[in-house]
């Protein structure tokens, strides 16, 4: 009876909901590579020397609306993006290199469609319940799959081509293989998919869990007595007597803040801040996230994993291993059920 209820769900959640899973998990893995794409693709970004922040500051002093990314060794440019999406790339002397309007390229719509679908609100919306069904997907297939007895046999597929008889059968256990193979790096990427996708609730019961925080250093009478500043240059100069040990990572030029990483961080833009003021150019606020509780620090650890900001090469490659079972496993499984249920109408 259980196991029936299993196979039932399994197949018609991998049936409805099998191709956006795939979308989403192509799209995903490709962005592993974004910053190749991009210099792929617009080879003036293959830059060797980073902006400084002198340069950083110079730019962003002619924005007054949208945010910027800091150069890494990663990416060695400058990013600005403006409210209507268009990015604006910088090189180490402040030279505009590259502007690229929003979803102008397979990147652009790459990236837009693994975060919202192409639909904002709406599609980030609907990414938590794909993300959610994909959960189910891989939970009852390892559980149906789940044997009494293990050998060398049940991770062994005997291959055929789709003109060869035998085919179905190398599309189911090409199917059992792969989501037992991969299951753990598929199960961590999609828990933390979809906790990305509710961060605010996850965020939460995190804290929840492991609420004790400690004061944070740096007190309002400190931070108001700290000259005020009136460009970037002195913003960053603040930034960095305040929070001595962190490096600037995001830049929101609307609400004059700055998101910063400290040594050893997991996030890549950074959960520290210092904000300003824009009438009085006074330090409104002052936040380091390692005196925060454990619990929200926890769930700042989620997006970094899932992308792949940690964990060096191996982890790099459990997660391009884990984006292309995602791949393999909704395909293979549709394309076994049209296979056996329709043969030769249903052809792929």
């Amino acid at each position: 009876m259980v196991l029936s209820i299993l196979t039932k769900l399994h197949r018609w959640f991998g049936l409805f909901f099998g191709i956006w899973l795939v979308l989403v998990a192509l799209t995903g893995t490709m962005l592993l590579y974004k910053v190749e794409l991009l210099q792929l693709s617009y080879p003036q970004l293959r830059l060797q020397q980073l902006p400084t922040e002198q340069t950083a500051a110079q730019v962003f002093d002619r924005y007054h609306d949208g945010y910027a990314y800091m150069p890494r060794e990663a990416n060695p440019w400058l990013e600005v993006v403006r409210p209507d999406g268009t990015r604006h790339y910088y090189n180490a002397t402040g030279e505009r290199i590259l502007e690229r309007p929003y979803l102008s390229d397979l990147v652009g719509i790459m990236v837009e469609f693994h975060h919202h679908l192409l639909l904002k609100d709406l599609g980030k919306e609907l990414l938590g319940y794909i993300g959610i069904a994909g959960l189910i997907l891989l939970i009852t297939g390892i559980l149906r799959w789940w044997p009494r007895h293990w050998s060398r046999r049940l991770l062994t597929i005997r291959w055929a081509w789709p003109w060869q008889r035998g085919f179905a059968a190398t599309l189911f256990q090409l199917h059992k293989v792969v989501g037992s193979v991969l299951f753990v790096p598929v199960l961590i990427g999609m828990i933390t998919g979809v906790a990305i996708m509710y961060s605010a609730a996850v965020g939460s019961a995190l804290t929840a869990l492991a609420p004790h925080q400690q004061p944070q250093p740096v007190t309002e009478q400190q931070w108001l007595e700290v000259a005020p500043a009136q460009d970037w240059q002195q913003r960053f100069a603040r930034a960095k007597q305040l929070l001595p040990e962190h490096q600037p990572q995001l830049i929101s030029l609307s609400n004059l803040s700055l998101r910063m990483t400290f040594p050893g961080e997991w996030h890549p833009n950074g959960r520290s801040h210092v904000q300003f003021n824009a009438e009085t150019g006074k330090v409104s606020s002052v936040y380091d996230l390692r005196y925060d509780s454990k619990g929200y620090q926890v769930s700042q650890m989620i997006f970094p994993v899932h992308v792949a900001a940690v964990g060096g090469l191996p982890w790099l490659m459990a997660v391009l291993l884990g984006g292309l079972a995602l791949i393999i496993l909704p395909l293979s499984g549709i394309y076994f059920w049209c296979w056996r249920h329709y043969k030769k109408r249903c052809r792929l």
